[in-house]
């Protein structure tokens, strides 16, 4: 009984947190893209239908399994700019002719979504599916200017 107790409070606890409902929006498997800005970590989720992407410092894994690793390591730190976080997108976005043109506000330093626009338009989903395989062997992109 303490046990169901016990994920019922967390499961409330999460589902009060916007960050995490937005999150729970993604497909739940591997991520897209595995991006590397600089010597910084970043794996990246597209949405299916909106045109966001979920990004995440860390190494490959499940989304879900990088929400709670993320939450403990990344929890209190501030260190990277959104600069860092648009970098992270663009670096797969640009191979398609899209960029990343908002870095979402996060209570959270571990998690950013990005919304993005295309100039012309662009099948997404086939762009996605035809590149995943090589953006998971790691994208690589120099730092963003100091800002």
């Amino acid at each position: 009984m303490k046990l169901h107790a016990l994920l019922l409070a967390a499961a409330l606890a999460l589902a009060a947190c916007g960050t995490t409902q937005r999150a729970l929006r993604y497909d739940n498997g591997y991520p897209d893209a595995d991006v590397f800005v600089d010597n910084q970590r970043f794996q990246l989720w597209f949405h299916e239908s909106d045109q966001t992407i979920l990004i995440q410092r860390g190494d490959p894994q499940p989304l879900g399994s990088l929400l709670a690793q993320n939450a403990t390591i990344y929890a209190n730190d501030r260190t990277l700019d959104p600069l860092w976080w648009g970098a992270a997108a663009n670096a797969v976005l640009t191979q398609f002719g899209c960029y990343g043109a908002v870095v979402s506000r996060e209570e959270r330093s571990h998690l950013r979504e990005v919304s993005y626009t295309c100039r012309e338009p662009v099948d997404v989903a086939a762009q996605v599916a035809q590149r995943r395989a090589e953006w998971r062997r790691g994208v690589h992109v120099p730092a963003p200017p100091a800002s």
